[in-house]
């Protein structure tokens, strides 16, 4: 288990955001909220599995919240795909590279 450095910062911005207190988010990944509180309030770091169970819980990536990115977009996953999003994967799966890209050009989504 690796220790990694948490951007406190971004945590509570995103817990904020997302209308979450640190009795909330610790019931939703299954910790105490006074861990929670001093992953907030005191110079601590914390386990990779601690960080990746936030970033899951608080639909943000584990690099965004550790300051690797910028981004809070977590990385590509099949179950937050729109429609047109997954027409336009199977398309180019599929080698059909022009049905792909009628779908990207249309106004209609799929």
């Amino acid at each position: 288990m690796r220790i990694c450095e948490l951007r406190k910062d971004r945590l509570q911005q995103v817990m904020q955001k997302r209308g979450h207190n640190p009795s909330s988010l610790a019931e939703m990944i299954g910790r105490s909220e006074r861990n929670i509180w001093r992953l907030l309030n005191e110079d601590t770091n914390t386990s990779e599995e601690t960080i990746a169970a936030l970033a899951k819980a608080l639909d943000v990536s584990s690099d965004y919240l550790l300051g690797l990115s910028d981004d809070p977009t977590p990385h590509m996953r099949i179950d937050n795909l729109t429609e047109k999003e997954m027409a336009i994967l199977i398309a180019l799966r599929q080698g059909e590279k022009l049905e792909a890209i009628t779908i990207i050009s249309s106004d209609k989504s799929v």
